[in-house]
């Protein structure tokens, strides 16, 4: 059978770097999906720039296959009359379906008999079927943001919004134009699928209009064509042009990049990479960095270089020649510095402390009130975070209240991801001690999972971002505010992530021993909110306690850990106890008692035996169990004890020879009650001691265990 390509170009307005990549990898999968689901399969590749998104499947079967399909009714249990015929609910299927009964035959499934029949369904051809699949893989993108834009897809579905409105579409099924239509619900015409595209917005080859149509054939006609029109269509070669381009630019300034927006970032910016190198007077050096930072990076998507007053714009122009770009991004750049000084200075004629009123008048959340009533709450839960981690109750107080200020200034509204950032430099400015402004500066901290210098600064940092996190989630979880699926609007699961590591790094970054458990952190940031901890902020905890630390161990030994006490104790506790099991499961020792303290729980269920009679062990085996037992109990006691848990574990795994004498010569569930009671006690003494690390039972013994 033959496998023509399938070329797919969706033409838009520009779409934003940041949703790039993701949103052509959702399309890749998504079509795939489709075409799993109509038992056909191609390599899906798809390339894209700011203004289309392209796919192309290099071989797709003309047809489906012509296969048998199992039409499923009711259960078998109603399918049959007493005297053995066709019941009514049977029958009533049949004539549904359109079949006689004679055709219906008792079908076997994964859910048990059913009554049905197997009907023989006539492969469709590609060509028919790619609309389908092109309607359902647009429908099914997501976005940051839609957009509604007066279009629908007559699909019966209504409305089509979308990440940006599309302006053109290319659809070759071998080269011919598969029919496709996307309507206006304004009255305008109709975007139909063709052969054609367009190029550069601007640029164009010598004698052509730029943006012209440009008619295309294949995938290699519509890359080759692209770039003879000033487009690069593969990302990777566009990162590499434009890697050429700062390099000359950093030779010229004769300094490199301070960091900032990344290469793909960038590259997905434009469709031809050039770049220009601008400054900016001397005078607005004396701004501090990170408001310089944020006005080139965040709002114009340049670079800044490295110790001088100058700048890298990348452009979507090979070059400029009369410095017209170059003028345009200078003018832009100071009008936005003099902004930022005036709006630094204005804010420096007020001390931050006074703005702790203002906070009344910005609200937090309709049912948790102000930022005024936050810092209140977050006041209450870092004193008593204070007091058990000894640091200094006045320290802890003053950040906490300046926190939030800076949500007042002019800067943080104009700049709003300066917030935190701008109230630490404002504090420092005032003269407040380096521990307060630090923590004020850093307290949104940390932000992801593990990058490097994402984390407050100082132990009050620490204390600070954990009494504004816990509140944030213990609040929106008191107000049935919870993340669903890919929606989580106030961020909390990255503020519970971010919880996590505070009190997993807190000691190895900032020195603090932060050993407290997240059952007495929810416990008392629920207590400052008037209510008991909410049922689903603890399990959500627990699942992403799990997802954090299942990025480093198998998901086996996490729950092997979790089972002694997800919440009950210090992540950084079970970080150690993680260490130990994972050190120890490549041992024989360690694999064989996993698999008998599986038999030890099914055996012990929800039995809670008494106290062991060392006098009623009859049998030499039960015996010697329960004296190796005892003589390796105490030394194990003393390593967990002591958070030695790989010593501890080792000291245990000893009694792997007299366990398995035991379960080979002692009949645990006796007749006689007394002796089953006192073997119970003893399995349950020994599983006990172990749980104390982890519960062996949860361990899969061998490689299957992959996280």
């Amino acid at each position: 059978m033959k496998a023509p390509p399938f070329l797919w170009e969706i033409g838009c307005e520009e779409i934003p770097a940041g949703w790039l990549s993701g949103t052509l990898k959702d399309l890749g999968d998504r079509f795939a999906a489709e075409l799993k689901a109509a038992g056909l399969e191609s390599m899906v590749e798809t390339y894209g720039t700011p203004r289309r998104l392209v796919l192309h499947a290099p071989g797709l079967s003309e047809k489906q296959l012509d296969r048998s399909e199992q039409v499923v009714g009711p259960p078998a249990r109603v399918a049959r009359t007493d005297q053995g015929e066709w019941s009514q609910a049977a029958l009533g299927f049949a004539k549904k379906n359109g079949v006689p009964s004679d055709k219906l035959s008792l079908l076997t499934t994964e859910k048990g008999e059913y009554v049905g029949f197997v009907r023989e369904v006539k492969g469709r051809k590609t060509r028919e079927l790619l609309p389908e699949w092109m309607a359902a893989t647009l429908r099914g993108l997501s976005f940051p943001k839609f957009m509604t834009w007066d279009a629908e897809i007559p699909d019966g579905r209504g409305a089509f919004p979308f990440g940006r409105p599309i302006r053109w579409m290319v659809a070759l099924f071998g080269g011919k134009v598969v029919p496709f239509e996307i309507l206006s619900t304004a009255g305008g015409p109709a975007l139909r699928a063709g052969s054609k595209t367009c190029g550069h917005r601007f640029l164009a080859p010598p004698g052509k209009k730029p943006g012209a149509p440009v008619t295309v054939s294949s995938f290699k006609d519509l890359k080759q064509s692209l770039k003879r029109h000033s487009v690069i269509l593969d990302a990777a070669e566009r990162r590499a042009q434009l890697e050429r381009e700062l390099r000359k630019l950093e030779k010229k300034a004769g300094a490199g990049r301070a960091g900032g927006l990344d290469l793909e970032t960038m590259a997905d910016l434009v469709e031809w990479p050039g770049a220009i190198l601008g400054a900016y007077p001397e005078e607005f050096i004396a701004l501090p960095e990170e408001v310089r930072h944020t006005v080139l990076i965040h709002h114009q998507k340049y670079l800044p270089i490295e110790g001088k007053p100058a700048f890298i714009a990348v452009t979507n122009m090979p070059s400029d020649p009369k410095g017209h770009i170059r003028r345009g991004s200078e003018r832009v750049v100071i009008a936005r510095f003099r902004d930022a000084r005036f709006f630094w200075e204005a804010d420096l004629k007020r001390p931050l402390a006074d703005r702790l009123d203002d906070l009344t008048r910005v609200q937090f959340h309709e049912k948790l009130g102000t930022y005024r009533e936050k810092v209140e709450r977050m006041m209450r839960l870092a004193e008593w975070l204070s007091d058990r981690t000894y640091l200094s109750r006045d320290s802890v107080r003053r950040a906490t209240e300046l926190s939030k200020c800076d949500l007042t200034t002019e800067m943080v509204k104009e700049f709003t991801e300066l917030q935190g950032i701008v109230g630490g430099l404002y504090a420092r400015e005032e003269g407040q001690p380096e521990e307060v402004w630090q923590a004020v500066y850093s307290h949104y901290r940390p932000l992801t999972l593990e990058e490097e210098g994402d984390f407050p600064t100082g132990p009050i940092g620490v204390a600070l971002s954990l009494a504004d996190k816990l509140d944030t989630l213990v609040g929106m979880f008191k107000v049935g505010i919870a993340p669903t699926g890919s929606k989580d609007p106030f961020g909390l699961r990255r503020a519970a992530l971010g919880v996590i590591r505070l009190l997993l790094q807190a000691e190895r970054s900032t020195g603090l021993r932060m050993a407290l458990s997240l059952d007495e952190l929810l416990k008392q940031a629920s207590e400052v909110h008037g209510v008991s901890v909410p049922a689903p902020l603890a399990d959500f905890m627990t699942e992403r306690l799990r997802f954090v630390l299942g990025r480093s161990y198998r998901y086996d030994e996490v729950s092997a850990v979790l089972a002694t006490g997800a919440l009950a104790r210090p992540p950084a506790d079970l970080a150690e106890r993680l260490k130990a099991v994972a050190a120890l499961r490549g041992s024989d020792d360690f694999e064989a008692l996993s698999v008998a303290f599986k038999r030890v729980r099914n055996i012990l269920e929800d039995r809670k035996p008494g106290a062991v009679d060392a006098e009623a062990l009859s049998e030499p085996a039960e015996q010697a169990l329960w004296n190796a037992f005892r003589s390796v109990e105490p030394t194990a006691k003393e390593h967990i004890h002591a958070a030695r848990y790989v010593e501890g574990l080792k000291a245990l795994s000893t009694l792997r020879g007299p366990v398995d004498l035991f379960f080979d010569k002692v009949l645990v569930m006796s007749p006689d009650a007394r002796l089953r009671e006192n073997r119970l006690a003893l399995l349950s003494s020994l599983q006990q001691a172990f749980k104390s690390v982890a519960d062996l039972s949860e361990i899969v013994p061998g490689p299957g265990a992959e996280s």
